[in-house]
């Protein structure tokens, strides 16, 4: 395969695991951070697959167990599916769980923490989706895996996927990466702005790379700066 004179993908990683796997919404509350999160996957994604909803008991290092917490959850929502991860347990809800999880862990504020501020009970929400086109409403062409022969860009996250985890403990945290096919500059930059709008944090600068196909038939990755206002310059 020819190299290419422009990227195949432009992805987007917020944040690495090295800066710990997710961008901190700062005083935003839960609530108002699960409804941002949801408005934006309704907007501006197609998902692939079901949303998922779980609770989890966390292995917090220097921090002893607190089986009231566990009793209570299993009380509450049923049993664990055992551990998973690096969790002590793990229960699965559906979508009518939600409200019943907020308020869960409105009624355990504030959670005990280690040293680093981890808390014990974690409510998660991930996805796996499509990027719309903000002109069309239709997913864009070429969000697809096997076009790039399965070489991830995030631990174990294929370039042509896209996906998000938003975890409410005491705080407010969402990890997302998106995987956008090729365009020219300025469809770039309307869809980096598009989405820029619904995100309830502000993209970094740091984590954009643009993916180009080598002559040996893979892809070679190097850092980028989306032409969009509204993106911090490096």
């Amino acid at each position: 395969m020819p190299e290419s004179s422009g990227p195949s993908a432009i992805t987007y990683i917020g944040l690495p695991k090295s800066s710990g796997g997710a961008h901190h919404l700062g005083r935003m509350s839960r609530r108002v951070a699960y409804t941002r999160t949801m408005s934006f996957l309704q907007t501006c994604t197609e998902p692939v697959g079901d949303l998922g909803y779980a609770l989890s008991v966390m292995k917090v290092p220097q921090l002893r167990p607190i089986p009231d917490l566990e009793k209570q959850i299993e009380r509450r929502f049923g049993r664990s599916i055992g551990p998973t991860g690096a969790a002590h347990s793990h229960v699965r809800l559906k979508q009518d769980g939600v409200d019943d999880a907020l308020d869960f862990l409105d009624e355990i504020e504030p959670q005990p923490t280690n040293e680093w501020g981890m808390a014990p009970i974690w409510f998660w929400v991930t996805s796996t989706f499509r990027i719309l086109d903000p002109d069309t409403g239709r997913a864009l062409p070429g969000q697809d895996p096997l076009r790039y022969g399965g070489i991830e860009y995030s631990w174990k996250v294929p370039l042509g996927s896209s996906g998000l985890r938003l975890i409410l403990n005491n705080e407010a945290a969402i990890g997302i990466d998106l995987s956008i096919p090729i365009a020219d500059d300025d469809q770039i930059r309307r869809l980096v702005q598009w989405l820029q709008q619904y995100l309830p944090f502000k993209f970094s600068p740091w984590h954009w790379r643009a993916w180009t196909p080598t002559k040996s038939g893979s892809f070679k990755a190097r850092n980028y700066s989306p032409p969009a206002r509204g993106i911090p310059a490096r």
